[in-house]
Parts: structure tokens; sequence; C-alpha cells
């Protein structure tokens, strides 16, 4: 492991590497054309990318991972600083001050009873400084699902919630009943919205469980993925044709040996 003083001379020599690559001359055509603007829509992509690997636990990939993030934000500060707009040194000044302002229960006075607490106090401080309502706090841009999971647990922290998982669970039920009325009438509209009141309710179901409902639904598309691949796999030497040549019947036993299979696997570790 490297110590302080190793870390920071690497980050200086990265930083420089950096400003090479923009260089007018000499740096490379494709970090010379990337503006502010064209640069927000990878850092999506690589932070899915990194808790991908953090969600396999695979810490080389994971540092790697985070190399990447870690470029995005540093040529993000190297095109501001060539434009006059801020560096990364003001993007250090900013979160140093934040972590600062908002845990005063570690350089202050203030007492906490545990994390549930920091998260409403670190709210509360947000919002007086940004002078915001609830409600306008709640407006995000993030993907969907993260974006539901962050609605409700904000309004929790203000005690706008159901008591327990029990309660979710019932509305849950009476979400789904009003999807099946909707969609026995053929009304796609009343269908859509029905169908978003229910994945609302589930989400928050998966908050009152302690279950992050992204991670969720990433273990069962991988997991989905993993069967068809065995499909895929065994259709010839169990059918004698291609995937594309199974019946549905055919994929479904392939699909229920899939599980067997799997379970096997980890009857053996």
């Amino acid at each position: 492991m490297n110590d302080r003083k190793e870390i920071l001379n690497k980050f200086d020599k990265f930083l420089n590497v950096i400003a090479s690559l923009r260089d007018p001359k000499t740096g490379c055509p494709w970090d010379r054309e990337q503006t502010l603007d064209t640069m927000k829509d990878f850092f999506l992509e690589e932070c899915y990318e990194l808790r991908h690997e953090l969600e396999k636990g695979d810490h080389q990939k994971a540092a790697d991972e985070l190399g990447d993030i870690t470029l995005l934000v540093s040529l993000c500060a190297q095109i501001a600083s060539e434009n006059n707009h801020f560096d990364m040194g003001d993007v250090l000044d900013a979160i140093t001050e934040k972590l600062i302002e908002r845990h005063p229960h570690v350089f202050g006075d203030v007492t906490v009873k545990d994390s549930d607490d920091v998260t409403k106090k670190w709210d509360d401080i947000k919002r007086k400084k940004s002078r915001k309502n609830i409600g306008d706090d709640l407006l995000m841009s993030l993907p969907p699902m993260l974006w539901a999971y962050k609605v409700q647990k904000k309004l929790a922290n203000i005690g706008f919630d159901f008591k327990n998982a029990d309660e979710t669970l019932f509305k849950v039920k009476e979400e789904f009943r009003e999807m099946m009325e909707a969609v026995k009438s053929s009304d796609k509209t009343k269908i859509e919205n029905e169908m978003g009141d229910l994945f609302f309710s589930m989400i928050n179901l998966a908050r009152h469980l302690s279950i992050n409902p992204e991670a969720a639904l990433i273990s069962t598309i991988s997991k989905f993925i993993d069967r068809v691949k065995f499909i895929e796999g065994n259709s010839e030497k169990h059918y004698g044709r291609t995937f594309k040549e199974l019946s549905m019947p055919e994929m479904d036993n392939l699909w229920e040996l899939s599980k067997k299979t799997k379970v096997m696997e980890e009857h053996k570790k």
C-alpha cells in the first residue's frame, strides 16, 4: 500500500498527464475535443460499471473503474480551468468544506444517535443552505428507480412514511389489484399510471426491508442472463437443435435444469 506522500506524488503526476492530454499542440485529439457538456454522459456509464465490479467483489477491477471515474473528474476540472471556471483545487475545497459543514458531530459539538440520525441532519443542513423547500429538494437528475428510492428516503427522514414493511406490503397488494383492474379496462394510459404506482410501492417495500431495489434487479438480470446462456449452451446436447429452434416447453425444461445445476454447484462449494 502507498503512504500519503507517495499518493500525493502519484496524483500530481496524474494531473500532469491530464494536462498533457489537453495540450493544444501535442495532446490527444479526442481529449482536446471534450467539453463539460460532452463529458456528462460518461459518468453514469462508468458509475454503473464500478457498481458491477463492487457487486462481484473484484477489487482490482473496482480500482480500475475508480480510476476511470477519477479521470472523468480530473478531465472536467482541467477543461473548466482552461475556461477560467474552476480547477481541481476548487473541487477539493468545495468537497472538504461540505464534509466539515455536514459532519458537525465530527468537527463540532453536535451529538448523533446513529447513522439514520446522521442522514437526517445531513439533509437538514443541505436544505437550509440551499434554502429549498422539501418538495424542491426531491427534484433530482437520477435514473427513475434510484430517484424513487431517494425520494422515499428523504421523506422518511421527516416522518412521511409507512410505519413498517407490513403496512408497505398492504399498499403493494392494493396497487397490484388496481393495476389488474386497469389491465381489464384496456386503457393504456390508466395501465401505465397504475404500473408506475405499483413500481413505486415495490421500491418502497424494498426500502423497508433494507434491500436496495437496484441491487436486487441487477442480481435478477444477471441470474436471468446466466440461465439463458445455460439454455443456449445445452440446447444441442439435450435436443439436437439451436436455442432459437427450441419450443417454449423445451426452453422451460432447460430453464429448470439450469436452476437445479446452480443449486448443485453451490452445494459443492
